[in-house]
């Protein structure tokens, strides 16, 4: 049995976000919207909850984890992370960090991949989007990590 994971690439105005259960089951890109970062954090815990409430069998969230590459852009990344962590929680959900290295390389192989590789490994596996694609190798390198009892 495979597990269901709903996996998550945040940025603090777009989340990316993929179900897989073996195969892509469902995917999309969320645009937070707003100059404040507490609204943009409650559109996030609200986007999350319902693709949470539409896909009940969700196992496990895999989230990628904020990088500080931009020191101006990880604090507000890491505020609609900390909300979308916040509500999977209240659904009982474990939540699985992974960071970017680690999802390119299980996306593509290579650690250190460009966007466009991650792309277009994605596009071959059904996934479109920037975000999307992120979320996609997130995924598939939380999915080791995930023990689901029966």
């Amino acid at each position: 049995m495979n597990p269901v994971l709903l996996s998550l690439d945040l940025s603090s105005t777009t989340i990316g976000w993929i179900i897989l259960d073996g195969t892509v089951r469902d995917q999309g890109t969320i645009k937070l919207t707003g100059a404040d970062i507490a609204d943009r954090c409650r559109q996030a815990f609200a986007a999350v909850g319902l693709i949470i409430e539409t896909h009940p069998d969700i196992d496990c969230v895999a989230i990628e984890s904020p990088v500080a590459r931009y020191a101006k852009a990880v604090i507000p990344q890491a505020r609609v992370s900390g909300a979308v962590l916040a509500r999977a929680a209240l659904f009982g959900l474990h939540a699985i960090e992974v960071t970017p290295s680690q999802a390119k390389l299980a996306l593509t192989g290579r650690g250190n991949a460009s966007k466009e590789n991650m792309q277009a490994r994605a596009i071959a596996c059904g996934v479109s989007g920037e975000h999307a694609a992120d979320a996609l190798g997130c995924a598939l390198a939380a999915l080791g990590r995930v023990k689901v009892a029966v």
